[in-house]
């Protein structure tokens, strides 16, 4: 849902950068819609509930399982950093590659883990940015 002030965290591993573009970014169809991404499907987020120009992703070349070197560089990370650090309490449980930050979103957590042969991608939390 929209929510200001609010950024939604997924992590992952994925293995290129350009197969993890064409995950988040929306597309046009042949008639010239707009078409929801695969990350959207996986979590069942309405194209409508987001604003493309809000999402932040980034790929690694080694999976790490420290939020501060995953986050590190994200728009507001002074504060997001530190509020995600409270919901993870501890340390990541895996290793992952791939940050997916969704800003002005929070998510209902409906669907909290994809994982099949080719990426697996889970939902961490929600928090707020300003």
């Amino acid at each position: 849902m929209e929510k200001n002030g609010v950024v939604s965290l997924w992590l992952g591993n994925i293995e290129t950068e350009e197969f993890l573009k064409n995950y988040v970014d929306l597309r046009y169809t042949d008639n010239g819609d707009w078409e929801a991404s695969q990350f959207l499907n996986d979590f069942n987020i309405d194209m409508d509930d987001i604003e493309e120009d809000f999402i932040e992703k980034v790929l690694y070349t080694e999976a790490n399982d420290d939020v501060d070197k995953l986050l590190s560089g994200c728009s507001y990370e002074d504060i997001v950093i530190p509020n995600i650090k409270k919901i993870i309490i501890n340390k990541l449980e895996d290793k992952f590659n791939a940050v997916i930050l969704v800003y002005n979103f929070e998510y209902n957590g409906e669907e909290s883990f994809i994982n099949n042969e080719v990426y697996k991608m889970k939902y961490i939390g929600s928090v707020q940015y300003t």
